[in-house]
């Protein structure tokens, strides 16, 4: 395989927004790539790397670093902020994806990835969970599970859009920690994932509005003393 060149990346950018945006089709981008000597599976991986990053969503097949900071920068310039924040949404989840299905550490992404945290005043979250999955459980793959939902609800842009939709009260019991500890409770809460690990892939990407839900910690525990997890609906009627 030939190396892929900056040319081949910015183009592979440009062509990938296209596609998105019903503007060319998979098949003429594709042809457009490998005409300046792009490798035809390459070519497809970048290509979709746009509509994947733009939208938040896992990607499983990797570029370079030049190409990733590339697209995260032209992202930035072109829709700002908001969907800078899908882009490393998306980084995030390919950079635990990665290292659990390699074995190996992408030393580099990671520092592109937090160089642009810090861009949007965002830092890693360092919240205490429960332990999500019984120790004694085997799940097929599980592990790789268990760090991939694990590490998406610490993640910090998945929880400041989570936030953003339903507030900072349990959606359980309605607990606000600002309300009751003052400055020490401020932006304090714990994120639910509502789907059970047990029944997900891998590859599953994660969607911080659908997914994920701010509960307390008591609540968070008692969601998880059965398995699959309560809902939310169940809990409360429990409460009452």
């Amino acid at each position: 395989m030939g190396k892929i060149t900056n040319e081949m990346v910015e183009k592979s950018f440009e062509i990938g927004k296209k596609f998105y945006k019903n503007k060319i089709s998979l098949k003429d981008g594709i042809k457009v790539l490998t005409e300046i000597g792009m490798n035809e599976n390459s070519a497809v991986d970048y290509v979709y790397n746009y509509s994947n990053l733009i939208q938040g969503k896992l990607f499983t097949r990797t570029t370079n670093i030049y190409g990733t900071e590339y697209s995260l920068q032209k992202i930035y310039e072109e829709n700002g902020i908001d969907r800078l924040q899908n882009a490393l949404l998306s980084l995030s989840q390919h950079i635990d994806y990665y290292e659990e299905k390699s074995g190996s550490s992408v030393k580099k992404r990671k520092e592109v990835y937090n160089r642009y945290l810090k861009l949007i005043n965002q830092k890693p979250e360092k919240t205490i969970y429960p332990d999500e999955v019984d120790s004694e459980t085997e799940y097929s793959e599980g592990k790789t599970k268990k760090v991939l939902v694990n590490s998406y609800e610490r993640n910090p842009i998945a929880r400041k859009k989570c936030i953003e939709h339903f507030g900072l009260n349990c959606q359980v019991c309605n607990f606000n920690f600002e309300e009751k500890f003052g400055v020490l409770g401020k932006k304090f809460i714990h994120f639910h994932h509502k789907i059970d690990i047990a029944t997900i892939g891998n590859e599953y990407s994660v969607n911080p509005l659908t997914d994920l839900i701010p509960v307390c910690p008591n609540c968070h525990s008692m969601l998880h003393k059965k398995k699959p997890a309560y809902s939310i609906e169940e809990l409360k009627i429990i409460m009452k």
